[in-house]
């Protein structure tokens, strides 16, 4: 069966035209489709969001993140820019070749309640990369407009299924109405005409989310294009343990207690990576939920990210990074600004939801600016 489909593989590659590269890459400005009442169905999105961490704090509570809820692991490692990477991807975080930055890193599963580790779900990794120079998309919380930090959200999904502001509104809609009964949201979902699309991230292998491909789902801008990106796992004991599912009778804490364990004495390298669109139907910005072909849009190597062994669930980093901080795909670089409306959304989404943690934890979520803010 493999040689069939590395022969299926061929054959595409052959039939494929690869665009040029950079001479037919999209430019960002180019891609995106912003509708006059875009601001009111965003503030429609943070309510929305609102009400499901409203039923999480009725649960358990405490006032967790609107998504991504349930904590795994927490990192620190650095990453450094390819000594050889091309003049035309030198650009925001990568404009200097050889550059290295201190990072860290949470890992959890990604939905808005808080699932057993041995059910089938979306794992998501946030990453925040320290003393990052350039243009900013807002002051760093320091007042500085060219020095700070630059985040970027990851899933093991390829893309988004909420599609768009709209489908988004639906979705979380039906998630807030049918929280305490998920066998009633999936009813209600598979009523959809796009029903295979929102069951896709759950019937994602249970994989070790250790050697798990991540991907930013939605694009950025990189300097001038538009671009999504992934990160790759690369070290000899993540690749030992790709495409492997967990044990059938997992426990309920199965990825936090193996992730404890693997960092225990491993360490983790990815490399960074970036895909550029060429083409609107191809490779959309506007809708989060088309994955852009790796014949049209191949990868380009970045960057290597590395966390080496370490302690990856103490009590001071758990409470640090679910209580203290926070995470934006907005707090960065204007060189790698968010595009499409699942993006735009993310702006005033993520900050009503920082405020309703504020308030509902009485501690003030603020944006680290260097590596040591994170406990050991």
């Amino acid at each position: 069966m493999e040689t069939i489909n590395n022969a299926v593989q061929a054959v595409q590659e052959k039939l494929t035209t690869k665009p040029r590269e950079p001479e037919d890459w999209l430019q960002a400005d180019e891609t995106e489709d912003i509708k006059p009442d875009e601001d009111v169905k965003i503030l429609r999105v943070g309510e929305l969001v609102h009400d499901m961490q409203r039923h999480n704090f009725d649960s358990h509570q405490h006032k967790f993140r609107g998504t991504h809820v349930k904590s795994l692991a927490f990192v620190k490692g650095s990453l450094k820019v390819n000594d050889d990477i091309p003049l035309h991807l030198q650009h925001g975080l990568f404009s200097t070749p050889g550059a290295t930055h201190d990072a860290i890193a949470r890992y959890a599963n990604e939905p808005s309640f808080i699932l057993p580790d041995n059910q089938r779900a979306p794992r998501g990794l946030g990453l925040k990369i320290f003393d990052v120079k350039g243009e900013r998309l807002s002051p760093a919380p320091d007042g500085s407009t060219d020095a700070g930090a630059q985040d970027f959200l990851f899933n093991n999904a390829p893309i988004v299924e909420l599609t768009d502001l709209d489908t988004t509104i639906e979705i979380f809609e039906l998630r807030t109405k049918y929280f305490d009964s998920p066998t009633r949201l999936q009813a209600e979902l598979a009523k959809r005409s796009d029903r295979v699309k929102q069951f896709a991230p759950s019937l994602l292998p249970n994989e070790y989310v250790v050697a798990a491909t991540m991907y930013s789902q939605s694009a950025f801008k990189f300097g001038p294009y538009a671009a999504k990106f992934s990160l790759l796992p690369t070290s000899p004991d993540q690749d030992s343990l790709k495409g492997q599912t967990i044990p059938s009778d997992a426990d309920t804490t199965f990825h936090r207690d193996h992730l404890r364990e693997y960092y225990s004495s491993k360490q983790t390298s990815y490399t960074l990576r970036a895909q550029f669109s060429s083409d609107t139907k191809s490779h959309p910005v506007e809708d989060a939920s088309v994955e852009w072909s790796e014949l049209t849009a191949p990868w380009h190597n970045l960057a290597t990210l590395t966390f080496p062994a370490q302690e990856t669930f103490s009590d001071a980093r758990r409470i640090w990074w679910e209580d203290r901080i926070g995470l934006s795909p907005w707090d960065g670089l204007a060189e790698h600004r968010p595009l499409g409306s699942i993006n735009r959304l993310r702006k005033k989404a993520y900050e009503m939801s920082r405020a309703f943690r504020e308030k509902g934890n009485q501690t003030q979520v603020y944006l680290p600016l260097k590596v040591d803010d994170m406990p050991e």
